[in-house]
């Protein structure tokens, strides 16, 4: 065996993982079974343990006293700390990414949306997901490497938050119109307006799940990160 196939297979099982934490495959209110896990992968429990070492550099995954571990929980506090810093992040990507955007890009994020269309009807969120995710790929792609690796890792953890948002029957259609609103300010080439429309959009996910689970709660910092992108960020305007 090669030195390199050690981290190799733990860099496939933290894929694997993260993709299964990500769309909800854990639960966690129930501590994990690394012995089960790894039967389950057909794996050994070294590779194992590191993987979930990085899930838990990511957040993911929490350790107990006993060395158990479980995935953390979806919360409020968290929902709105990851939206804010989304639309921070996205907005400057996209101000950085438009003016740089080729027609065959902004076609492709045109194709995405009738991709994500045809899944919305049927409610697949697994075939939505794949255009979904090129969609906003296309509104970074030029920001540069730090920044892209940033807005992406965001937009993974925020999976678990968008299949809830989704559970709103309608948040299809709020989602298709917005996606066509952004693609409509790229086709024009209106940075700022375009800017505007996502952070809306990215909040939209974040407020409509907070007023579901906790009307009362006030989430001020993604109200807040909306405000800082329209340039309103003294004002009381409401996203």
């Amino acid at each position: 065996m090669s030195e390199t196939a050690p981290r190799i297979q733990t860099g496939q099982i933290y894929a694997q993982l993260r993709a299964e934490i990500l769309a909800g495959g854990f639960d966690p209110a129930q501590p994990i079974s690394q012995i089960k896990l790894a039967e389950r992968l057909g794996v050994s429990r070294t590779p194992l343990r590191e993987a979930l070492r990085m899930l838990e550099r990511d957040g993911l995954i929490a350790s107990e006293p006993n060395r158990r571990v479980h995935v953390t929980a979806l919360s409020i506090a968290d929902l709105e700390q990851l939206y804010a810093s989304r639309i921070v992040v996205e907005a400057l990507a996209l101000r950085i990414t438009l003016p740089r955007l080729e027609a065959g890009e902004i076609d492709g994020l045109r194709v995405a949306i009738d991709e994500m269309h045809t899944a919305a009807a049927s409610r697949d969120v697994e075939r939505w997901e794949a255009p979904h995710r090129r969609y906003h790929d296309i509104l970074r792609s030029h920001a540069g490497d730090r920044i892209v690796k940033l807005a992406d890792d965001l937009s993974a953890h925020g999976e678990r938050y968008r299949r809830v948002y989704l559970n709103e029957p309608i948040a299809w259609s709020s989602a298709e119109a917005e996606h066509r609103a952004i693609l409509d300010a790229c086709r024009t080439r209106d940075v700022r307006l375009a800017a505007e429309r996502l952070s809306r959009h990215l909040a939209r996910t974040a407020l409509t799940v907070i007023a579901s689970v906790a009307p009362e709660h006030d989430a001020s910092p993604v109200r807040t990160a909306v405000r800082m992108v329209a340039g309103t960020a003294d004002t009381k305007e409401e996203p």
